[in-house]
């Protein structure tokens, strides 16, 4: 008898993972525990989901031909499809493209049994997947499918950036200012990709503004543009948890008096995310913690006490997060003179979401207490990808950097729409306009410069400094991320696109 346990999809982007044990090829009864195996994830599958994804179970250690995995696996969905005609279920073999044997047997499975099925619908998606399969073999024009998420405006975004990549060119220029925090295995690997697909890449920073520019071949330029936009959103990530863990640190901390390294920040968030997500248990390092009982259990098996202290006030949950971005009702929650300047920039509102982020408002709050300041309604523009970054970190100058920084290093907003739209130059491949308004803590503020990094100082103390700079007109810039806090992200069009 098998047994498959299931457990959720966590970070994964699926709702379940199925897990199971096989036996190795060589032991009694193994081909007939794969197939049971595969029988037993379907039927779970067919009673709570739509579809189902098996990767070549067994082709790996467990010793089994691929041939025979693609036999037992098509065996075991096919009779389980003549068996079950009531309920459809997507199955799915995933393979490693470049495993073109694996193919090579599933295709030869699935043409070889699309004229047994018994079910027309049956018949048909086998008839389907062996057209795929034969076409990827051969070579032929690959393709590229985009699922719909919660987001109409991501899909038709992705669709952009995929053209925009994939398009003929022989001179790309990838603009990331995260090209900064590439470390010393990126530059190496930049490197090979120049050999690899014979191409010219060069980083750039310049007036507050960073990126790649790539040349070559245009085919070859896409190809290596695809590897780079790849290694400057892991830069982007990397650098986004860092700044979570700063956050979450700020206002709350996890000890433990026998394990004094959960303290620090990286343990800390790490734990308080996974309290947030609602966790029963979280291991890490041999280590278990019971986020209920609050009790750590060791790798000798010593129980100790865990402790979790909110520093300024309770962190509050949003869909197992600290953050969230809702969409709501656009006359209700943008003022109508934002409404107006928005229709008279020739821009109407498609969508708007209100973004809730616990642990910034908290710092928010502590930061107006130094200012001594009411909070400005100010906008900033910001490209498609920096959207929900600014909603799990609050506003980073790395995130929307002007054109030219002519006032300062720092990070830019505007007092109008009409402004933020003049400050921000529109993205070529974006087929909307993200806009976020937010509540900005300018205090008091003089006009800045290029060259300055920090606000100057008030007085003969170098720690009395103005709390903001600004053009002496619509463009303020502030130093510090707590002094904004992100309120709604109002996305636009074109009013001709609509």
């Amino acid at each position: 008898m098998t047994r498959v346990y299931v457990t959720k999809g966590y970070n994964l982007d699926c709702s379940a993972v199925f897990h199971t044990v096989c036996k190795y090829r060589s032991e009694s009864k193994a081909e007939q525990t794969l197939y049971s195996v595969v029988w037993d994830c379907l039927k779970k599958a067919a009673s709570d989901y739509k579809s189902i994804s098996f990767p070549a179970i067994g082709t790996g250690n467990l010793g089994f031909k691929k041939w025979e995995v693609a036999k037992i696996m098509t065996e075991a969905v096919e009779e389980f499809a003549k068996q079950n005609t009531k309920k459809k279920l997507d199955v799915n073999f995933v393979v490693f493209t470049k495993d073109n044997e694996m193919m090579e047997a599933f295709g030869k499975e699935m043409k070889k049994r699309k004229g047994e099925a018994m079910s027309p619908e049956v018949r048909n998606d086998m008839t389907s997947f062996g057209s795929a399969a034969k076409e990827t073999m051969a070579n032929e024009m690959p393709t590229v499918e985009l699922i719909s998420g919660n987001s109409s405006e991501a899909l038709i975004e992705a669709k952009s950036w995929a053209f925009e990549m994939l398009g003929p060119s022989d001179n790309m220029v990838i603009k990331n200012n995260h090209v900064i925090y590439l470390d010393q295995r990126d530059h190496k690997n930049l490197l090979s990709l120049q050999t690899k697909f014979h191409v010219h890449i060069k980083e750039f920073f310049r007036n507050g503004n960073g990126g790649i520019t790539i040349t070559g071949n245009p085919s070859d330029v896409s190809c290596a543009a695809i590897e780079v936009e790849s290694m400057l959103c892991k830069a982007q990530e990397e650098f986004a948890q860092a700044e979570e863990r700063d956050i979450l640190y700020s206002v709350v901390r996890w000890s433990c008096k026998d394990v004094p390294w959960i303290q620090t920040p990286e343990f800390s968030a790490v734990l308080e995310k996974a309290y947030l997500a609602r966790m029963e248990n979280y291991v890490f390092n041999n280590h278990k913690v019971n986020l209920i009982s609050m009790i750590l259990v060791d790798d000798y098996g010593i129980s100790s006490n865990v402790e979790r202290t909110c520093l300024l006030a309770p962190v509050k949950s949003f869909n197992n997060s600290f953050y969230s971005r809702e969409p709501v009702i656009r006359n209700n929650f943008v003022e109508k003179d934002t409404r107006n300047a928005i229709g008279a920039c020739g821009l109407c509102i498609r969508k708007v979401e209100k973004l809730e982020n616990t642990p910034l408002q908290q710092l928010f709050k502590m930061n107006m207490q130094r200012v001594k300041d009411n909070p400005k309604r100010l906008y900033q523009r910001v490209s498609a990808q920096f959207c929900d970054l600014i909603c799990r970190v609050g506003f980073q100058k790395e995130f929307a950097p002007p054109e030219e920084q002519k006032y300062g290093c720092g990070i830019y907003f505007s007092s109008t729409v009409d402004g933020a739209l003049k400050l921000w130059k529109e993205q070529e491949h974006e087929q909307f306009i993200y806009i976020i308004q937010a509540q900005v803590l300018t205090g008091t503020h003089t006009i800045g410069s290029p060259q300055m990094i920090l606000p100057p100082p008030l007085s003969a103390d170098p720690l009395d400094r103005f709390d903001s700079l600004s053009d002496m007109g619509q463009t303020h810039i502030i130093f510090s991320s707590q002094q904004a806090l992100p309120e709604y992200l109002i996305i636009c069009a074109r009013s001709t696109n609509v």
